[in-house]
């Protein structure tokens, strides 16, 4: 990876936006600039200024490990679980004046908000949204991490959906997708997966629980991993069989809203106009009133991140980004479906990056 290149793009961004430095705390972009991993439970900070001067504060116990391998060679040790932690940036602040920082608003917290502001009086100005937009175009190299870890996930549902059978917990189902993506390794998963039976689907609860499965169902499963930092996402709907003719329908509703939303992929549209596809579809159907959320989201290093496909959203696709289509119907006494797919965006179109089974998976049979 080019993090030399990237950081000349945040101070280009720096100084377009008349600002002196940035301060970055968002896991994400510190992997995205640095490289460098770090546990769940720890944080980092990454100093730039529009002057080029480059320091990394990290806590401690992780300070000989990235002296080693990270590539920026002002590193900087802070003690964590402790009172005076942001002593080292008031002396990094203090050697390099800023009158206006840039920082990730929402993602830095209050409480971060409030800790920057002890040691600085500067303006706090939020760059959330274009460290977003740097990051949403990926390069060849990206594009292949997230083509590993999207196939990690195929197979992690895969073989999560072979082993099911009535009377298994949701938990249970999410438990074996999370050993399939660990033995083969990711780093974890991109987030909590869920598995959504009956109620739990058109509520919806986005939680695993120790619900058992059951014939008559409607069944979703969402879930991913990361790979090298890079993260995917796929969602899958089945049941146990014992399905209605209406909760049939519902389920090719929902296929098609996403075929036709995949299919308008490309270079120079709108994620609104791809939304629109797929809630315009729903709509006629006579469900629009039940797809309560975004056709897709752009991912990479975070799971969620630009561009969105959603209802106000005029960023144009461009090629080298990434998303998730994953329209969804989701009604109270019937049931709920959605598939989500990965896909990237080509000079001339789109390419799936997930291929998992689409169809209707009935275990049931």
């Amino acid at each position: 990876m080019n993090f030399e290149g990237r950081i000349e793009k945040l101070i280009k961004l720096l100084s377009n936006k008349g600002l002196d430095a940035a301060i970055l705390t968002n896991r994400s972009n510190i992997r995205y600039f640095t490289g460098m991993r770090f546990n769940i439970t720890s944080f980092s900070i990454l100093f730039v200024s529009e002057k080029g001067n480059i320091v990394f504060l990290v806590p401690t116990l992780d300070y000989k490990r990235v002296k080693k391998d990270c590539w920026i060679r002002d590193i900087r040790q802070f003690p964590e679980d402790n009172p005076n932690y942001l002593a080292p940036l008031k002396k990094v602040l203090s050697d390099n004046m800023a009158c206006q920082i840039g920082v990730e608003f929402p993602a830095i917290s209050i409480e971060g908000e409030n800790l920057i502001k002890e040691v600085t009086n500067a303006i706090l100005v939020n760059i959330d949204n274009d460290l977003l937009t740097l990051r949403s175009i990926k390069t060849k190299e990206e594009v292949e991490l997230i083509r590993a870890s999207a196939k990690i996930a195929d197979e992690a549902m895969t073989k999560a959906l072979e082993s099911v059978k009535e009377g298994m917990r949701e938990y249970e189902v999410s438990a074996i997708a999370l050993n399939v993506m660990m033995n083969e390794g990711a780093e974890g998963p991109s987030f909590e997966p869920f598995v959504m039976s009956g109620e739990n689907a058109w509520l919806p609860q986005r939680f695993s629980s120790k619900k058992e499965l059951k014939r008559g169902e409607m069944i979703l499963f969402d879930m991913g991993c990361i790979l090298d930092g890079y993260c995917s996402d796929i969602t899958r709907t089945f049941s146990l069989g014992g399905l209605s003719d209406e909760q049939k329908e519902l389920f090719k509703i929902a296929g098609e809203a996403q075929k036709s939303a995949v299919a308008a992929i490309k270079p120079g549209i709108s994620g609104e106009d791809v939304d629109k596809v797929a809630r315009e579809y729903i709509a006629q159907k006579g469900y629009g009133k039940h797809f309560p959320h975004l056709t897709g989201h752009g991912l990479g290093l975070s799971v969620h991140e630009m561009p969105m496909l959603d209802k106000g959203f005029e960023v144009v696709l461009e090629p080298g980004m990434v998303v998730t289509v994953e329209p969804g119907i989701y009604v109270e006494g019937i049931g709920a479906a959605r598939i989500e797919d990965m896909v990237l965006v080509t000079e001339d179109g789109f390419s799936l990056l997930t291929s998992a089974p689409r169809d209707l998976i009935d275990i049931g049979r």
